[in-house]
C-alpha cells in the first residue's frame, strides 16, 4: 500500500523529488521489515526461553513435561547457572528434591532470587530463633510466603510482635508458622493495641496466648474492627476470663453482619429471643459458624422428632454441632428402638446420648442389648433417613 501510493505521487514530481521520495520509500521499508524482525526475534527469544525453562524443571526437579510447561508461564530462565544456585542452596540446608519439587511449584519465582542476598539471610534469622532444619523445612513448604516478603520489614517485624505477647520462643515460632500475611512495622501496632484492649477487660495471659498462636491472624486485624468483635462477645455474655471469650471474638470476625443476623431469624423462627440466642452463643460460638442448612435441619428434628424443649438445647447449644446424619439421628434410632421393646424404661437425657463417646455408646446401648434386638447394630449402624421399624 505505501509502495503504491509513493508511485502515485512520484508521477506528478520533479526528478529530485523524485529521488527524495525514494528514499523516503527505502527508509520506511527498512524501518517496518526491522520492527518485523525484531518482534519475530523477541518471540524466538521467548520461544527458546520457554524450552530451556521446561528442560531445566525437568532434568533437574523431575518435573513431568506437564507441571513444567505450567511453571515455565509464571518465569523464564536465561541459563542454568541462577536457578543452579538457589536449588544448591536448599539442598545445603537439608531440603530433599521431593521438598524443592513442592517450593518452586508453588513459588516458582524463586529460581529467580539471588540466594545470598534474598535467601541465605532468611534462612539463618529462622534458624536463629530456633528452627531445627526439619522445622525449617516444613515451615517453607507450610508458609511459602516467607520467601517472598522483606526480611527487614515483614518477618522480623511480625516475630518480635509475637514474641512479646507470648510465654516462650516456641509459642512464637508455631504462631509465625501458621501467619500467612505478613504484617509490616505499621501494623505490628494493631497487636498491641488489640491486646491491651483484651486486658482491660480481664482477659488472661492464657487466652492472649491462645489469641496470638491460635489465631494468629486476628491479633493483627484492623484495631477499630477488633475492639468492634471484642465489645459485641461482652454484649452477648461471654466471660472474658474464659477462653472461649477468645473463640466467641474469632467467631464475629468471620461472620459478615448480614449473616449474623440471619442466623439470628432463623433461631427466631423456633422460638428462640435474640437474649437466648446471644446466651447459647456465649455457651457455645461455633454454633453460630453452622449452616442455615444445617442450622434448620437440627433443630427441626431435635424439636419435632425428639422432641427436646427449646430451653435445653439452648442450655446445650453444642449439641447442634454434632452431625445429624452421623451422630444424632443413629443414636436416636437405637434409643428409640430400645424403648419400643421395653428395654429402656427410665428417661435418659438424650443430650448425654449424644455426647457418649462412641465405645461408651456401644457397650451401653448396643452391645448390651445385642441379644434382644439382634439388629440393633444394623439399626445403628444403618443409613439415615426413616427411622427403622422395630418389631
Amino acid at each position: 500500500m505505501l509502495a503504491f501510493l509513493i508511485t502515485r505521487l512520484s508521477s506528478s514530481l520533479s526528478l529530485k523529488s523524485r529521488i527524495q521520495l525514494g528514499l523516503l520509500h527505502h527508509n520506511a521499508s527498512h524501518f517496518f521489515n526491522s520492527f518485523s524482525s525484531a518482534s519475530t526475534l523477541s518471540e524466538s527469544n521467548q520461544g527458546k526461553r520457554k524450552l530451556i525453562t521446561v528442560s531445566y524443571l525437568m532434568s533437574s526437579l523431575g518435573l513431568s513435561r506437564k507441571v513444567a510447561t505450567e511453571v515455565s508461564k509464571k518465569v523464564q530462565l536465561k541459563d542454568p547457572n541462577q536457578p543452579n544456585s538457589v536449588l544448591n542452596l536448599f539442598r545445603s540446608y537439608g531440603f530433599s528434591d521431593t521438598q524443592i519439587y513442592t517450593v518452586v511449584t508453588m513459588h516458582p519465582r524463586v529460581l529467580l532470587s539471588k540466594p545470598e542476598k534474598n535467601l541465605l539471610p532468611r534462612l539463618r534469622f529462622l534458624q536463629s530463633i530456633g528452627f531445627s532444619s526439619a522445622e525449617l523445612q516444613d515451615l517453607i513448604i507450610s508458609n511459602y510466603g516467607l520467601l517472598r516478603v522483606s526480611l527487614e520489614q515483614y518477618i522480623i517485624p511480625c516475630y518480635e510482635a509475637l514474641k512479646s505477647f507470648l510465654h516462650d520462643d516456641k509459642e512464637a515460632k508455631i504462631a509465625l508458622k501458621r501467619l500467612r500475611r505478613f504484617c509490616s512495622r505499621k501494623t505490628v501496632t494493631n497487636i498491641a493495641q488489640n491486646i491491651k484492649v483484651l486486658r482491660d477487660i480481664g482477659v488472661p495471659q492464657s487466652s492472649v496466648s491462645l489469641l496470638v498462636a491460635k489465631f494468629v491472624h486476628l491479633a493483627f486485624v484492623d484495631h477499630a474492627k477488633f475492639v468492634e468483635y471484642v465489645k459485641f462477645a461482652e454484649e452477648a455474655g461471654v466471660d472474658p476470663s474464659k477462653s472461649m471469650f477468645i473463640n466467641a471474638v474469632s467467631v464475629l470476625s468471620q461472620l459478615k453482619k448480614s449473616t449474623w443476623q440471619s442466623k439470628l431469624d432463623i433461631f427466631k423462627k423456633y422460638g428462640w429471643t435474640r437474649n437466648v440466642t446471644l446466651s447459647a452463643f456465649s455457651k457455645h460460638p461455633q454454633c453460630l459458624m453452622l449452616s442455615k442448612e444445617n442450622i434448620t435441619k437440627s433443630m427441626s428434628f431435635l424439636v419435632d422428632e425428639v422432641g427436646m424443649p427449646l430451653k435445653d438445647i439452648a442450655r446445650r447449644p453444642s449439641l447442634l454441632h454434632y452431625s445429624l446424619e452421623q451422630r444424632i439421628i443413629p443414636r436416636y434410632s437405637v434409643i428409640k428402638a430400645l424403648k419400643k421393646k421395653g428395654l429402656v424404661k427410665r428417661e435418659i437425657s438424650f443430650i448425654s446420648i449424644v455426647r457418649y463417646g462412641e465405645k461408651k455408646f456401644l457397650e451401653k446401648f448396643v452391645t448390651r442389648f445385642h441379644t434382644s434386638v439382634p439388629q440393633l447394630l444394623n439399626i445403628y449402624k444403618g443409613p439415615s433417613g426413616p427411622l427403622p421399624q422395630v418389631q
